[in-house]
């Protein structure tokens, strides 16, 4: 049973995709004290933030984020998210610096914003090195095909059973259903909802499971449209505690308190 007519009631909220910092890619510009008025506002117990992939320097991005992660008592946690069309020790360094020194909880392989082919060498770096490391891979997917195709990180999944898969939009309402369709035949695929539609987030928790979707925003000015998806669905607390927090904790490895987020959730289709 995934829905109810009962209000809602979740105490910890986690928004998984936040951005910081300039972009020349999209043309943003994303300071430090909006992302935090705007988890102030609605409610976000955690952000975890990411340099955006058009960044001038990404690792002093990496390091603003690291810095606001301190300031702001543990309440935003870094993704490395750093071009991997450059020599690979030099990418390894850096998100291995990210990972071991910075505390960062994964990597992002930005698929437009890098101009990265999943199935290509230099995707592939991305996956090795979040294998040696022990981290997720949050993948950029739905505008910017074909490289953006969620059915491109079908082999990459197969391949790294050992690296949770997170597929950032999951597909953004363009590709979703091809989002939907490697997250079923791919265990360690994990669906992140920003930009989606509400009916289609119903359709991911019925046949991929509540465990296996994340809340996210992209930016501090979709929050409230993308909260108001989960409230629209009326989802019972078991599964609306899974998906706005249980899920990005269990994933991600964070710190927040697991039953404060997710108990008792049902299996996909139970």
């Amino acid at each position: 049973m995934f829905y109810t007519s009962e209000p809602p009631e979740v105490r910890v909220v986690i928004d998984a995709h936040v951005h910081l910092g300039t972009c020349r890619v999209f043309g943003r510009d994303l300071r430090a004290e909006v992302v935090l008025e705007s988890m102030d506002s609605h409610g976000i117990a955690l952000s975890i933030v990411q340099p955006y992939p058009g960044a001038p320097d990404a690792r002093q991005v990496h390091d603003d984020i690291a810095a606001l992660g301190e300031s702001s008592g543990g309440r935003v946690v870094g993704l490395a998210s750093f071009n991997p069309h450059r020599d690979q020790a030099e990418y390894f360094a850096e998100i291995e610096r990210c990972v071991r020194t910075l505390g960062f909880v994964g990597v992002k392989l930005h698929t437009i914003g890098h101009a990265v082919d999943p199935g290509s060498a230099d995707g592939e770096t991305v996956f090795t090195t979040a294998r040696e490391l022990g981290v997720p891979v949050m993948v950029h997917t739905g505008p910017g095909l074909p490289f953006a195709d969620p059915a491109l990180l079908i082999a990459r999944a197969r391949a790294f059973p050992e690296v949770t898969v997170v597929l950032a939009h999951a597909g953004a309402a363009i590709v979703t259903g091809n989002a939907i369709a490697a997250a079923e035949v791919c265990d360690n695929i994990v669906l992140e909802t920003s930009w989606c539609k509400p009916g289609d987030i119903a359709v991911m928790i019925a046949r991929v499971g509540a465990d296996r979707v994340m809340f996210g925003t992209d930016a501090p000015n979709n929050v409230s449209a993308e909260l108001a998806k989960y409230d629209a669905l009326g989802l019972t607390p078991p599964v609306r505690a899974a998906v706005l927090g249980g899920t990005a904790t269990r994933v991600f490895g964070l710190a927040v308190g697991a039953d404060d987020t997710e108990q008792n959730v049902p299996a996909a289709n139970g």
